[in-house]
């Protein structure tokens, strides 16, 4: 399914959370869907999934709104970081609401993913742990067969095993049944890898929209010699700059094909995370400025 975002602003009484956000997500796809807290992130995947209409601007899946447009809800399936589920309610009362809810739900799926995760049917959201419930969400999401199936922080309470076994599930139903799988993490070098597609946003706007593999190629950090360093960052973005004695380094965007490394530079890709922090650092001096 397509989703088409255009000059999007979501604003609660002074505060505008998101800025005219635009873009466009043709799926199937993985996307890393990244930002600070209070970047807007949350408040935009709940407009995506009907629950909250937008202040100005338009969001469509495959050319219809959103919002209270209730056969179209039951294709998007939200998995937000806390609650997702009645806390009187039992793992098994759930899977039957899923169940009636979504029109693509995958029982023997559900069945399979309960073992997987070690949850009973019997047992009572109150008296589940913070992981446990956050097992449950994943398997709500995954389970749920929806075309569009967004995870906001999915495995709050999570140890590494278990985050693992997400990362493993979420790879191998999009080869099974590809669809759009948004994930929106705080632990993003270790899902980075999972991502098609990556947007990061920063106080309510998008600032950047990139392929995880254009990102991977296109920007890179160089270390060395001043001189050389001038010479290779001539023309191109340059989203950070700092020295360390003798040694001066620049994280580059670069505008078109990578030009040849001069000799005596060093050059490394740069993680996600890390891109990420310094793009916002560089938006906030924009605005001090």
């Amino acid at each position: 399914m397509n989703i088409n975002v255009s000059q999007l602003t979501k604003q609660y009484r002074e505060r505008k959370v998101l800025d005219e956000v635009s873009f466009t997500l043709n799926g199937p796809a993985i996307i890393g869907f990244l930002g600070h807290n209070g970047a807007g992130k949350t408040s935009f995947l709940n407009i995506l999934a009907g629950l909250v209409a937008t202040s100005s601007g338009t969001i469509e899946i495959n050319g219809e709104p959103v919002f209270n447009n209730g056969e179209l809800m039951k294709q998007v399936c939200l998995i937000a970081e806390t609650g997702n589920f009645p806390l009187h309610v039992t793992v098994g009362q759930v899977l039957t609401m899923n169940k009636l809810f979504f029109p693509n739900w995958n029982e023997e799926l559900a069945e399979d993913l309960l073992l997987q995760f070690s949850l009973s049917k019997r047992d009572k959201i109150k008296n589940m742990s913070k992981g446990m419930v956050s097992a449950l969400g994943i398997i709500t999401g995954i389970a749920s067969g929806a075309p569009i199936t967004i995870f906001d922080e999915p495995y709050i309470g999570m140890d590494a095993s278990g985050r693992q076994l997400f990362y493993e599930l979420l790879v191998e139903q999009h080869a099974i049944e590809p669809r759009t799988f948004i994930l929106s993490t705080h632990l993003i070098d270790e899902a980075s890898n999972l991502f098609e597609d990556v947007l990061i946003m920063h106080e309510g706007k998008l600032i950047i929209h990139q392929p995880y593999d254009d990102i991977q190629a296109n920007i890179v950090k160089a270390k060395g010699k001043k001189e050389e360093l001038e010479a290779y960052i001539a023309d191109n973005k340059v989203i950070h700059r700092s020295q360390f004695m003798n040694e001066h380094t620049a994280v580059v965007m670069h505008n078109e094909t990578p030009i040849a490394t001069p000799t005596g530079l060093k050059l490394e890709s740069i993680k996600l995370q890390e891109l990420m922090i310094l793009l916002s650092k560089n938006k906030r001096r924009e605005v001090k400025q």
